[in-house]
């Protein structure tokens, strides 16, 4: 579908008269069609008999639902980012015999991005080679390792055609596009020490969307949109999306099979995910036993010295210092003026 550009003297009009009143994020295209995939494989369940249609038509909305929840929970965050953003939800483009799905297409005023949102169970491994692995712990044992295609590699090639495709309706000419990876699912814990910083670049966790975009917005750019431009150019994107009947046309086995993993044991209470590192049992009993020690000494829950969450981060990362453990999720500057120091001496101690 070609790019439509309105005429010169429209144009010129529209130079003078644009503005930037845009504070906040619009939700320009919804996604729509796997709730409407939802209901029409509830509506086959009450006229199911047979018991193996039954489960697998179970299966396929809890698939669709799972996938969903991930993000919804990016929605969220981009909703309220406070941040002048137009947000498409679920696009999928053709171009030159090729498809591609995207989970969110973000229109700023200096660029494009293109989320690729992953809801998995198991921690993430990303070696030297930059490649994928997923890893399955039951308390401070290795139960269980694959390889899986690299996300990032999935967004790229997504960005690819999309930016070819609106290259060659005349949408876009020297707009940045960029893409990267949103993992939703909190209890992941994700190691990329050993990735090259262009993996690194590209993964994020939910809650550090909103800060990258900001990031992202304060860097030049050869482009900068007024309101206008921003509605014509995401209505066109709206316009260009095609619709698909079947959820299972865009999800290849590899897909299905983590989420089906993520469904089976995301209630799995005994399941204790921790990162991989030698000495991380060691090093976890000793910030826990600090953290028990903090909390008695203050008349306080051990959590609100530095929940579990943190306890993950802190063996993830391992900062060596006052600085590094700023990067740390949990710890803000109070709490690293208060015992940052007593903490990074354990670290050293353990290393």
């Amino acid at each position: 579908m070609e790019f439509k550009q309105v005429g010169f003297l429209k144009r010129v009009a529209n130079a003078f008269t644009d503005k930037e009143n845009l504070k906040t994020p619009i939700l320009i295209k919804e996604s729509t069609e796997s709730v409407q995939i939802i209901d029409q494989y509830k509506k086959e369940l009450e006229y199911t008999k047979d018991v193996k249609a039954h489960k697998s038509l179970n299966e396929k909305i809890k698939l669709i639902e799972l996938g969903l929840k991930g993000e919804n929970s990016v929605l969220f965050e981009l909703q309220n980012s406070f941040l002048p953003l137009h947000i498409l939800h679920d696009v999928r483009v053709a171009h030159n015999d090729l498809k591609a799905q995207i989970d969110f297409v973000v229109l700023t005023r200096k660029f494009l991005l293109l989320i690729e949102v992953k809801n998995y169970y198991g921690n993430i491994l990303v070696n030297e080679k930059d490649e994928f692995i997923r890893q399955v712990y039951k308390g401070n044992k290795l139960t269980f390792q694959e390889g899986f295609y690299s996300p990032v590699r999935q967004v790229e090639r997504q960005a690819e055609i999309f930016e070819s495709y609106m290259k060659v309706m005349g949408a876009v000419n020297q707009t940045p596009i960029k893409s990267v990876v949103v993992f939703t699912n909190n209890r992941t814990i994700i190691n990329t020490k050993k990735a090259s910083k262009q993996v690194k670049d590209k993964i994020l966790r939910v809650d550090g969307l909103v800060e990258f975009i900001k990031r992202e917005l304060k860097k030049p750019s050869p482009v900068h949109f007024m309101d206008n431009r921003m509605r014509e150019m995401s209505e066109y994107i709206k316009d260009s999306h095609f619709k698909i009947t079947n959820s299972g046309e865009e999800m290849d086995t590899v897909e299905i099979k983590l989420l089906e993993e993520t469904i089976n044991n995301q209630n799995e209470s005994s399941v204790s995910i921790t990162p991989v590192t030698q000495n991380h049992a060691d090093l976890e009993e000793a910030l826990k036993k600090y953290r028990m020690k903090l909390a008695t000494e203050r008349n306080m829950k051990a959590f609100h010295i530095f929940t579990n969450k943190t306890l993950y981060d802190l063996l993830l990362k391992q900062p060596r210092s006052l600085d590094e453990l700023k990067s740390v999720i949990g710890l803000g500057e109070m709490k690293i003026n208060s015992f940052g120091a007593e903490i990074i001496e354990i670290i050293q101690k353990h290393q």
